[in-house]
């Protein structure tokens, strides 16, 4: 089952269908930061076909993802930049520095022995005074409903909420750690966060 459900989102227009009914529920908190605090210069870490890139016409845009059907999508449909890269292996200091890195959605695809080594990469993107934010699937303690959606995600690598906390602050300094569910269906965690004081560049 497994199996069939990544093959069938690794089409383009399958995974924008999926995502759209619950895109702007799911991109709330980070809207309300966005408007606060308006971004000059962001990336978007496993942007897939450009879900967010809309979101962003008003700043350089910059969108990272491994699937290059995804990113002709987004090349297609927006403006901006979009890079095909492995972030377990490729640099992407070439890309310079960023105001603001969003995360959606993409770091529960990753074990943890290649997960500290990519945030490594992603923490070094950002400026000093920079905002990440970071919105990841949790993997509920209980029995129901999100847990099994968790389960049934094509990443394999869901976390319980303490374990992201801490995964996410040994990179970041926390400014928000906001756990919600999505459409009843989905146990999320956000995570706003800015460079560490003591970080090296």
């Amino acid at each position: 089952m497994r199996r069939i459900i990544e093959r069938v989102m690794e089409q383009p227009w399958v995974y924008s269908l999926w995502q759209a009914p619950f895109a702007d529920a799911k991109f709330s908190r980070v809207q309300q930061q966005l408007d606060r605090r308006p971004s000059r210069r962001v990336l978007d870490v496993g942007c897939g076909p450009g879900t967010n890139a809309d979101r962003f016409r008003g700043a350089e845009y910059v969108g990272v993802d491994i699937n290059e059907r995804y990113l002709a999508m987004g090349r297609a449909r927006y403006p901006g930049m979009f890079v095909q890269a492995d972030l377990a292996t490729d640099d992407l200091a070439g890309l310079g520095t960023f105001d603001t890195i969003v995360i959606n959605s993409f770091l529960h695809h990753l074990p943890d022995h290649i997960l500290d080594d990519v945030m490594v990469r992603i923490a070094a993107r950002l400026e000093p005074g920079g905002v990440v934010h970071i919105l990841e699937l949790v993997l509920p303690d209980r029995i129901g409903l999100p847990r099994l959606m968790a389960r049934l995600d094509r990443g394999r690598y869901a976390r319980g909420i303490q374990a992201w906390q801490d995964l996410l602050e040994r990179h970041f300094e926390a400014l928000s750690v906001e756990p919600y569910i999505l459409g009843r269906l989905w146990s999320m965690l956000y995570f706003q966060g800015t460079t560490r004081p003591c970080a090296s560049r």
